[in-house]
């Protein structure tokens, strides 16, 4: 049985498909059956690479991934009994299944982590807003078309994803937000007239800044004489954090075809009909995905002016340029949604209200609590030893009166004044009229310490 390439403890800690691991993203980055890896060895001693144990690696850190690879298990077996199977190809069909419902075993499915990611979100934006006030700028966009972000960067090649590192959801990297957004600003400023460029040149520079390289071998090259001698590194004014969602978002697998395998293998064109298309598996985030984009002015200029610059590059960008991968295939558009952002801000305020009143009423609490403590320390013993006998229940005030002898003085005569009180007369009055011996002895010991203390029982 073929399994990842790992210690045996660690095998026997989280399965050797790694399918007891709970996070998407330690799945996808740790545990993945990579093409070139030989993970099985056959009769003559030869290595067997499986190519579809690396699709299956990353399928299964999408939604329905149980169902899609129980599927394929089920398919693989249905071919291992045809009549014309050579046993070889049987019993590596059977394995591929064996292996297929194993990867279908998956721990990451809980709903409940891609709420409280949301949650966490929002949590955040109400934090970012608080902390930077007229600095910040939010902006929620909806996924109008599926997401490819990252795929370059895994250990499976065109299968990558960005996941967060806790919850295994996606997120978009502020590296891409800030580099599509420049690419919306630097089409502006190729097209712009002659009077506008320089303006709109000081304005790419002060939000996203630039590095000498930029002019000699980058494509701000053709604008070196708009510098007019000044420095070409300076510090951008801006910072592009991470977007994360602030709804529930969800990983797809997606496919693409190589429609011709043999054609791109070998470059010969002679009888494509018989060419057999291969779908290539890859993981995307599902239309209807909500993320906040937050930008912030990081102190090097705080000039608004530079804040709504970015922002409108960055709405330009997601409504017109598209982010991450396959955009020219619908990939990757989104539509702004202020709406949402206005639900976020008043769900904010009264969440903020809500604190403020809670925050009121245990400061309120506290002030009556610390003035009856004040208001008890300054009475006499007795005083506050009736208090305490006060709020007893009526089975602990008799357990009380029934040890009274072994109380000190303040604390009997605290009692007895208690047992003055209106809603304990009754109990004493009926304690006189039982004939319970229990009562009896509690009727003894309350008179005998009046007696002493000078006490007046009715």
């Amino acid at each position: 049985m073929a399994n990842i390439p790992i210690s045996r403890d660690v095998a026997e800690l989280i399965g050797s498909a790694a399918e007891k691991v709970e996070n998407r993203s330690l799945l996808l980055d740790k545990f993945a059956f990579h093409k070139l890896w030989p993970v099985e060895t056959n009769e003559r001693g030869r290595a067997v690479k499986w190519d579809e144990a690396s699709r299956w690696s990353f399928m299964r850190i999408a939604e329905g991934a149980s169902q899609l690879l129980i599927k394929d298990a089920a398919a693989k077996r249905y071919r291992a009994r045809g009549q014309n199977v050579e046993p070889d190809n049987r019993q590596r069909l059977l394995n591929e299944a064996k292996l297929a419902e194993s990867l279908a075993n998956v721990s990451w499915d809980s709903k409940e982590l891609s709420t409280l990611r949301a949650r966490h979100t929002r949590r955040f934006l109400g934090l970012f807003r608080g902390a930077f006030a007229e600095r910040a700028a939010v902006t929620i966009a909806q996924l109008e078309g599926r997401l490819a972000i990252n795929l370059a960067d895994s250990l499976i090649q065109n299968a990558g994803i960005c996941l967060d590192r806790l919850f295994g959801l996606p997120f978009i990297p502020g590296s891409a937000v800030k580099g599509v957004s420049r690419h919306a600003a630097f089409e502006e400023l190729k097209s712009a007239d002659a009077a506008n460029q320089q303006p709109l040149f000081d304005l790419f520079r002060a939000v996203f800044g630039t590095a000498d390289n930029d002019f000699r071998n980058g494509e701000l090259r053709p604008f070196q004489r708009l510098l007019s001698g000044r420095a070409e590194n300076q510090k951008g004014a801006i910072a592009f954090l991470p977007a994360y969602p602030v709804n529930e978002t969800r990983v797809v697998v997606d496919l693409t075809n190589v429609h011709y395998p043999e054609y791109y293998r070998s470059g010969q064109t002679e009888d494509l009909s018989e060419e057999r298309p291969q779908p290539n598996p890859f993981p995307a985030v599902e239309i209807g995905g909500q993320f906040a984009f937050c930008l912030v002015l990081n102190g090097v200029n705080n000039d608004p002016s530079l804040l709504a610059a970015a922002t409108r590059w960055l709405e330009t960008a997601l409504t017109v340029g598209g982010l991450g991968a396959k955009t020219a295939s619908g990939y990757g558009w989104f539509s702004l949604r202020p709406d949402v952002l206005q639900e976020l801000l008043t769900a904010e305020r009264i969440e903020a209200t809500a604190a403020a009143v809670k925050s009121m009423a245990e400061s309120d609490a506290r002030a009556k609590a610390e003035a009856d403590a004040a208001r008890r320390a300054a009475l006499p013993p007795e005083e506050q030893a009736r208090a305490d006998f006060a709020l007893m229940n009526q089975q602990d005030f008799a357990m009380a009166v029934s040890g009274i002898a072994a109380l000190s003085a303040a604390k009997q005569k605290g009692l007895l004044l208690a047992l003055l009180m209106p809603d304990r007369r009754d109990t004493w009055k009926g304690w006189k009229k039982s004939d319970k011996p229990a009562n009896k002895a509690r009727v003894e010991s309350l008179l005998a310490a009046a007696k002493t203390l000078g006490v007046k029982l009715p």
